[in-house]
């Protein structure tokens, strides 16, 4: 009788796990035929990784080589999900510190310990940072230098890669400026924006995982930078109406002027700055809010097969409950 030898089973390391859209991928993985090892800074959060999953946490750092080597020690690939999404105008150093040389020393390590496969999540922002146009930020110009980083070390090495650039992403939990929208409408603390005409792209958490799990899975594709986005456009207007309607709330027949708008951004962006550090709703907003910011996934689903499963719209109501009513 012949025997049939069964395929070995995938070994994954993830880092940044616990995160929003780490979550997010553990539950897609969950009934896969992977083995997930998770990296966690403090052992203490591995009650949030899913008990489904039957992930082995193990503590690390970015910053300490001896214990990325150890978790990368037996693995087959990683997904580098850690980073500091929101630098603001914090220190420099800091954001750097782990989204540069902290991708550096995973990546190094790496091909250090022979894994195969590389899956980076870097932003729309580092597309921005390459032509120098549009959203220019730190973040962005980081997470290019990231790219960058990880594309000259490949050369010459057995590691593939593919890295992918999401849209901003929305789902329950998300943070940014649609989650700052709706907890000021429900707060009743934002007027109604002035008629725009912009329209931006977006991008559902729960996609972005299936899209992760495609690019880990596309194993004879390699060297490869995709945009994500759940192929729809967000005229902000009626995303604003939206959030009115997911919260019941009666849309004001008023409108801002836009002066008006500028003005009261630029003025607490400046706040912000003074006292918290950045972060907050800033002339940055309002340039957001008033240009297209528009992006396609025609190459990801052609070549990977990515099919967006939702819409802003259809996730507002959980998105608005979680900002609403936080538990």
């Amino acid at each position: 009788m012949q025997v049939t030898e069964q395929a070995a089973t995938p070994r994954i390391l993830i880092t940044g796990a616990t995160g929003f859209v780490g979550q997010a991928l553990c539950h897609v993985l969950i009934g896969q035929n992977f083995s997930v090892r998770v990296l966690l800074r403090d052992l203490s959060q591995a009650p949030l990784i899913p008990p489904g999953l039957n992930a082995e946490c193990v503590q690390g750092d970015l910053s300490n080589v001896d214990s990325l080597r150890a978790a990368c020690m037996d693995r087959d690939a990683v997904i580098h999900l850690a980073g500091v999404a929101h630098v603001g105008n914090g220190p420099a150093n800091q954001s750097h510190k782990i989204n540069v040389e902290g991708t550096r020393n995973l990546v190094n390590t790496a091909i250090e310990q022979k894994l195969s496969r590389f899956i980076l999540l870097s932003s729309s922002l580092a597309q921005a940072a390459e032509r120098g146009a549009g959203d220019v930020t730190r973040y962005g110009a980081e997470k290019l230098a990231a790219e960058r980083l990880l594309q000259n070390a490949a050369r010459g090495s057995a590691l593939s890669y593919l890295i992918l650039r999401p849209v901003n992403v929305y789902g329950a939990g998300m943070k940014g400026n649609i989650a700052r929208m709706i907890s000021l409408i429900h707060r009743k603390r934002l007027p109604r924006l002035p008629q725009l005409n912009s329209r931006i792209s977006l991008l559902g958490v729960k996609d972005l995982a299936a899209a992760l799990l495609l690019a880990l899975n596309a194993s004879d594709i390699t060297a490869k930078t995709y945009t994500v986005t759940d192929g729809q456009q967000y005229p902000i207007v009626d995303i604003e109406q939206a959030i009115y309607l997911a919260l019941n709330k009666q849309l004001p027949r008023w409108r801002t002027p836009a002066v008006v708008l500028y003005v009261a951004a630029a003025v607490a962006g400046g706040l912000a700055r003074l006292w918290r550090g950045g972060g907050g709703i800033s002339r940055r907003t309002y340039r957001n809010l008033t240009m297209d910011n528009l992006l396609d996934n025609d190459e990801i689903c052609q070549q990977l097969g990515f099919r967006p499963s939702t819409t802003l719209y259809q996730a507002l109501p959980e998105i608005v409950e979680k900002i609403v009513n936080p538990k």
